[in-house]
């Protein structure tokens, strides 16, 4: 894997992000994994890495160190890091193997403090957030500090369950308050979804009026998706789209000034035995999506600008327009594309098309090629190989996201590729995905059954890596 564009340290997979937004530079927490020999087999603290842009990044390696075998902290799982005036405070998740293996508490919440978020002193267990009475101590992990206005009080927000059987949707978070980020009170359950076997990696956040509760779980699509609301403790809701991205994109959560904008902060899974018929890994490269409130007040998210400006090199296309109402016609636009590039075009569709789609990588003998589908018919946004035969030529499980767009009307869309990691983005819906076995070099767009134009190609290219 060659990552140039989406941040992947030297040596290590990107797992999960607890980013922190600091005069105008995100710092970027995260676990390093080594791979040797599967997911999640090494010990590891928390690494960072810091940016202004999403593009430039400077590594300071792991600033919170792991303990020993025997230490609470034999891995740092993931937490949150509050600014408390004079300091920073990281609150994080001790994991210790070994204790979970003999049946005892094996996750609890512990603190780091800084005052200049690269040096970290640990302050040990949080003894008031151990696992309470009642709840499972093997998922007791990932908190998150939100400050209640209303009642001046800091809400610390984790993902617990019941110490029940691991298939049974128990998974919830739990809650306590605290005046003065010291001394904290356990309230119970804050979210019962029912849904879900376990919570990971919430964060509420507030853009206007409106309160989003974003979250990850594995037991139902292992994606990242959230919840709406009017109050902090009110009722949450589904949109009709509760997810970013598809399947490859987990454990996301949310950095920057969200009056004025700011991103999502997940990884793109690797596959195993960089396969396209492989599962997905634990880990793989950062991946930031930029947030937007849409006017219905759900979010959605774009390509972040400032990749975009740092293809050094831009060249116009001339517009395509392809029609046939009863088959599949194809236009190969671009002969020989690299392995980084980025492609944009506004988009018509006209009614009672049934398909749309960009084939990736193809070869033009065979025909062999990766896919974007836009469906009217179906409302959706997938991803495959085509053809499909024998089949399944690629893993697509989670590689489908709903997208209702209105025929005759100009959408804009984004496509980037950065190695073996492509991205869609198409109405503020993402769609992620790795591609290991490219059978050609060409890029091609295609209509069935209806008439579709693109018109704006830019093609961009001579991305200019900063890690």
């Amino acid at each position: 894997m060659m990552q140039k564009v989406y941040y992947q340290p030297k040596g290590y997979w990107f797992g999960d992000c607890m980013p922190f937004y600091y005069q105008g530079t995100y710092y970027l927490f995260h676990q390093r994994d080594t791979r040797q020999p599967r997911p999640l087999t090494d010990p590891f603290g928390w690494s960072l890495v810091t940016t202004k842009d999403f593009v430039d990044f400077h590594d300071y390696g792991e600033v919170i160190n792991h303990g020993n075998d025997s230490d609470a902290d034999q891995f740092i799982y993931a937490g949150s890091v509050i600014d408390a005036g004079d300091k920073a405070i990281a609150l994080y998740t001790g994991h210790n193997r070994p204790a979970k293996l003999a049946k005892k508490t094996s996750e609890i919440l512990m603190q780091a403090t800084s005052h200049d978020l690269i040096h970290w002193e640990k302050q040990g267990n949080a003894t008031e957030l151990i696992p309470q009475k009642g709840y499972d101590n093997n998922d007791w992990r990932d908190p998150t500090v939100v400050f209640d206005e209303k009642n001046k009080k800091y809400i610390l927000i984790l993902g617990a369950r019941l110490p029940s059987n691991k298939k049974k949707p128990t998974g919830r978070l739990v809650y306590f308050e605290s005046s003065d980020l010291k001394k904290w009170n356990f309230k119970g359950d804050f979210w019962n979804p029912k849904e879900f076997n376990m919570v990971e990696m919430p964060q509420i956040i507030k853009i206007g009026k409106t309160w989003y509760l974003i979250f990850s779980e594995y037991s139902k699509d292992k994606i990242t998706k959230y919840r709406m609301s009017n109050d902090l403790f009110g009722e949450w809701y589904s949109p009709l789209d509760e997810a970013f991205d598809g399947k490859a994109y987990y454990a996301a959560r949310t950095v920057g000034n969200y009056n004025t904008g700011c991103y999502l902060t997940g990884w793109v899974a690797t596959k195993e035995n960089n396969s396209d018929l492989g599962n997905y890994d634990w880990g793989g490269a950062l991946v930031p999506h930029q947030i937007i409130q849409r006017s219905d007040l759900t979010l959605g998210v774009d390509l972040p600008k400032t990749i975009t400006n740092n293809f050094k090199s831009k060249k116009f296309i001339s517009d395509v327009n392809i029609t046939n109402k009863s088959a599949k016609k194809e236009k190969i636009i671009l002969s020989n594309i690299p392995n980084y590039f980025l492609l944009e075009t506004d988009v018509v569709i006209d009614s009672n098309t049934k398909e749309v789609s960009i084939r990736l990588f193809e070869n033009e003998d065979t025909e062999d090629c990766y896919e974007y589908t836009i469906s009217l018919f179906k409302n959706q946004l997938k991803f495959d190989k085509s053809p499909n035969y024998p089949w399944p030529q690629l893993f697509d499980k989670g590689l489908q996201r709903p997208l209702k767009l209105v025929s005759n009307k100009k959408y804009h869309l984004k496509l980037i590729v950065d190695d073996n990691i492509a991205i869609l983005y198409i109405d503020g819906v993402a769609l992620s995905t790795r591609m290991y076995s490219k059978p050609g070099n060409s890029l091609s767009v295609a209509v069935t059954e209806g008439a579709v134009k693109f018109t704006n190609l830019q093609y961009h290219t001579d991305y200019m890596s900063g890690f």
